[in-house]
């Protein structure tokens, strides 16, 4: 029982102080102008005072005070009596320019040249990753590797501040989390500052938790985010390398997640930018609505449900970090399995508008090489796949000297065969996949010439070259055929993304028919110019048996058309696309549910259109009139009803395409 009192007091004291600062500094708060008035990019609508912080920061060090001037300032540690003046120091210097950013909103590139600024001053205290991880390495590459940990902890939970609860509660799980480990190890000192963390997080809370009366602002969420980096950074952990590396990183994971993500989202929104010349993309270092947070309320929960989400996945991972702390390496590595799984789920459930931003990237980046660099480009890149592959299968499959022969046949006669069959004419970004197969086939012919060339001019048996051969066309494969291929998966991905990443207000579409022409337009739908269409595509309709329930091209088919208007009704539709040409009784039959559930109604054609003399554009079922344009092979139409119960067509892209009159 003497072993657990130290830490309920040390945590009592911190929470206990917090509890009775926060109050008297939401009085004076806007007597020194730091209040966050609420604007677009803000989810309060009152002005709410934002130095909350300076409570969790006083509070923090105020239970600290009890464990090194206290009885229990012998514990065992890394983190003494000299170490918390430095921490504490560091952190004072941190607050005051989250005060003055909370005050005055200073630039971000200010505000990172400051956390920076104390990074160094903790790494000249005995601050570093050297420490951390037990390894020696160049002073230059650890003050590099230390100064990236201080500002991705630091910014990771001020970027995740914005939402009522969510740094609090995160700082809260992550400091337990942390503080269990350091525990584990039989390092009380720095557990114990931990312990003081969480304790001013819990006090803190009572008061910012949704409804929110008062925020932490960049004072409370960057010393938070600071005090994590600094003890994981000192404490000694006795385990293996890969152990040491994933458990603080674990206890801080959703703020870590998101700051990722932010970078990320930001940095590829940038170059999408730059390369359209639109100057639309915001800042890296610059707001937006897309962290998790945001997410988790789009989708429908209230800030308590999204911050409660948060918790329990918080919680979850912490369990995992200090169950990987007692598991030998063997089954740390099973459980690095498993969180490559999780982080998968979490990225297609989280990442769909970064995943959805990455392929607007690749596809806006990568042009036809209609000229000589883009040429050296492609070529450069397969030469470059055709020497690894030869490496790999002579250097290290066959253990063979890498010589000039290997380098001449293997990389030369390869490069020959695709460059014979025009592969630098190809626009892969629409290629088909019978282009990549054809690509495929020829890179494998060119194999195939390599193999005779090297049974004649080697000393290797067949059976040595037959295993070169197919780990060569493997490797090789991988980088030649599969970087083309890359550019349709990026494609279709940006199309399949296109239903994940719209807003509340977005029209939810059903899709009515699964073939080529629905394929057609789910593809069209990824095109730029189609970009900001409002809506959401949530599954397809179509009377196909052997379709049914199945996905195609992304997109499940949800039912047949008997079941349409349940499905309607279900997933709350107010859209309707035709994309084939179904019968008139089909027709009138949809067209009749278009007032029953206020849906808007419209039509998808492709078709092959003649322009006659007079400017008119015949279609194969009847004629359309076009003013002053090109006759268009995709078109879209909207079905309305009028007061005679008569339906009417109405073009929804520029063109104004109406019935020829009789």
């Amino acid at each position: 029982m003497g072993f657990i009192v130290k830490y309920i007091v040390v945590f009592g004291i911190s929470a206990l102080a917090t509890l009775l600062l926060v109050p008297w500094i939401k009085r004076i708060a806007p007597s020194l102008g730091m209040v966050d008035e609420p604007d677009e990019r803000r989810i309060h609508k009152i002005p709410i005072p934002r130095c909350g912080g300076i409570a969790v920061f006083i509070g923090t060090h105020l239970g600290l005070l009890m464990v090194f001037f206290g009885p229990w300032n012998k514990l065992g540690g890394a983190t003494q009596l000299r170490e918390w003046i430095t921490i504490f120091i560091g952190s004072l210097a941190l607050l005051l320019i989250g005060i003055f950013d909370d005050r005055f909103d200073m630039k971000a590139w200010f505000k990172l040249l400051g956390q920076l600024g104390v990074a160094v001053f903790m790494f000249f205290g005995g601050f570093s990753v050297n420490g951390f991880l037990g390894i020696e390495m160049h002073w230059i590459l650890n003050l590099g590797i230390t100064l990236f940990w201080y500002a991705l902890l630091i910014n990771a939970f001020n970027l995740i501040d914005g939402m009522d609860g969510a740094c609090g509660g995160l700082g809260l799980i992550a400091s337990a989390g942390l503080a269990g480990m350091l525990l584990s190890l039989q390092q009380p000192s720095d557990a114990m500052v931990l312990v003081a963390l969480a304790g001013a997080c819990l006090g803190f809370l009572r008061y910012n938790f949704n409804p929110a009366s008062i925020f932490l602002g960049d004072c409370g969420s960057m010393f938070i985010g600071f005090m994590l980096a600094s003890v994981a950074l000192k404490a000694n952990v006795k385990q293996s390398l890969m152990v040491a590396l994933l458990v603080p990183l674990l206890a801080v994971g959703i703020p870590a997640f998101d700051v990722i993500l932010a970078v990320w989202r930001r940095m590829a929104r940038k170059l999408v930018s730059n390369l359209r010349g639109d100057g639309l993309a915001t800042k890296v270092f610059g707001p937006d609505l897309d962290h998790i947070h945001h997410k988790l309320m789009r989708s429908g929960m209230t800030q308590r449900k999204a911050a409660i989400a948060m918790y329990v996945a918080a919680i979850f991972i912490c369990v995992m970090a200090l169950g990987s702390a007692a598991m030998n390496s063997n089954r740390v590595a099973l459980l690095m399995i498993g969180m490559i799984v999780v982080i998968h789920v979490m990225v297609r459930q989280i990442a769909q508008i970064e995943l959805w931003t990455t392929t607007q990237l690749v596809l806006q980046g990568v042009h036809r090489p209609r000229n000589m660099i883009g040429m050296l480009v492609a070529i450069g890149w397969d030469v470059c796949s055709l020497l690894l592959a030869t490496y790999l299968t002579f250097g290290i499959l066959l253990e063979q000297p890498f010589s000039l022969l290997h380098l001449g046949v293997c990389v030369s006669i390869p490069f020959a065969t695709i460059y014979f069959y025009n592969v630098y004419k190809t626009v892969w970004t629409r290629s088909r996949v019978s282009q990549l197969v054809l690509l495929a086939l020829q890179l494998l012919a060119g194999e195939g010439l390599a193999y005779v060339a090297l049974l004649w001019a080697s000393s290797l048996t067949g059976v040595q070259l037959v295993k070169g051969l197919i780990l060569h066309a493997i490797v090789a494969g991988l980088g030649i055929v599969g970087a083309r291929a890359s550019f349709r998966v990026a494609r279709d991905l940006a199309a399949w993304l296109r239903s994940n990443t719209g807003s509340s207000s977005d029209l939810k579409t059903l899709v009515l028919g699964a073939g080529e022409n629905a394929i057609l337009y789910l593809r069209q739908s990824s095109f730029e110019d189609q970009q900001k269409a409002a809506r959401k595509v949530i599954g397809l309709i179509d009377d196909n048996p052997a379709l049914y329930h199945k996905v195609v091209y992304g997109y499940q088919v949800l039912g047949n058309f008997s079941e349409l208007e349940e499905i309607i009704q279900e997933r709350e539709i107010n859209e309707l696309i035709f994309t084939h040409h179904y019968s008139d009784e089909l027709r009138a039959s949809i067209l009749a549910l278009q007032n029953r559930h206020d849906l808007l109604i419209r039509d998808f054609v492709f078709m092959l259109r003649d322009m006659t003399d007079d400017g008119r554009c015949r279609g194969i079922v009847k004629p359309y009139s076009v003013n002053d344009l090109d006759c268009r092979n995709l078109c879209m139409h909207s079905f309305s009803v009028d007061s005679n119960g008569a339906t009417r067509r109405v073009d929804l892209l520029d063109v104004d395409i109406e019935p020829e009159p009789s």
